[in-house]
């Protein structure tokens, strides 16, 4: 196998679509469908499932796919290995939860770029799940997730814990067990460690009827609560400071600290460039505090009267 056909077969494999991939790659779509024949042919098996909305891997190709996310990633830090001098350059790819990225990372990313020009920095952002994913199969370099995480393949680095308050609309509403009964809440899709923490909150209390209303960006979570269309759980610090009248409620202590960590694959080499970047995280998070309680909050305990 030649180590084009390996990079063609992982983007049918991540996109599911030849069309998509050839798009992506440059190539016309006939050059794809024969790279992935001669595959096929050539290891004597059906690397692909085809059928009307795209392609999908078979058991094989789940198989190679392990394999060739590993080679085409090991060849590519060759190539850095023997380019890379002491300052740091080249892309590195990052990834962050949407509240992190909101809050936590413009300063840092910032600081980073001042400090490295050279690096081509991209981002993604995504909830936990995601991006615990996108690191193990490479996509990414290092990723800011919700913690805990026990992985034997990831580096962890206990970065900051998160503030998490209830949050809803600011004048009218009154937490009751009656009134969340169902609740209503407003949050990002499965995956999200500040939903699921909630949705763990709200089963405590006994309140397990409820609706979910999924958004993709913070600003629209707080847009919604504001205008009275069902309550979330965030980070304090995406409340400070936000163009939104909420009520902020403290939560119980168990639901209240969400810690956030640095996680990068343990058995690749870290580039200059990941090795700074690292670096830079930790000199932003020594220099900086997390906010203080302000006493104006309402106990979240109300909402079990």
């Amino acid at each position: 196998m030649e180590l084009r056909d390996l990079r063609i077969f992982l983007t049918v494999a991540k996109i599911g679509s030849v069309t998509k991939a050839a798009e992506q790659l440059g190539y016309v779509q006939s050059n794809i469908t024969t790279r992935i024949q001669h595959m096929e042919a050539e290891l004597g098996t059906t690397l692909f499932h085809r059928h009307a909305r795209g392609m999908s891997l078979t058991s094989s190709g789940v198989t190679l796919l392990r394999y060739a996310e590993q080679i085409v990633h090991l060849c590519h830090e060759a190539e850095q290995a023997v380019q890379d001098t002491i300052s740091p350059i080249g892309p590195l790819r990052i990834g962050a939860m949407e509240t992190t990225t909101a809050t936590r990372l413009p300063a840092i990313l910032a600081e980073y770029h001042r400090l490295c020009p050279q690096v081509d920095l991209s981002l993604t952002s995504g909830p936990t799940d995601q991006l615990l994913q996108a690191v193990l199969s490479y996509d990414i370099e290092v990723a800011f997730v919700a913690g805990p995480i026990c992985h034997p393949l990831l580096n962890t680095g206990a970065l900051i814990e998160e503030e998490l308050v209830l949050v809803a609309e600011a004048n009218g509403w009154e937490p009751s067990y009656n009134h969340l009964c169902p609740a209503t809440i407003v949050t990002f899709r499965k995956g999200c460690s500040y939903r699921k923490r909630l949705e763990q909150y709200l089963d405590n209390l006994g309140i397990r009827s409820r609706k979910v209303i999924e958004l993709g960006t913070l600003d629209g979570i707080l847009g919604c609560v504001a205008a009275g269309l069902g309550i979330s759980l965030v980070p304090r610090t995406i409340v400070d400071g936000s163009r939104y009248d909420l009520t902020i409620y403290e939560v119980p202590e168990e639901f209240r600290k969400a810690p956030t960590v640095l996680i990068y694959r343990n058995d690749t080499r870290i580039s200059p460039a990941l090795e700074r970047f690292i670096w830079t995280v930790n000199q932003s998070l020594q220099s900086s505090s997390n906010m203080q309680r302000d006493p104006q909050d309402k106990p979240l305990s109300r909402l079990a009267d």
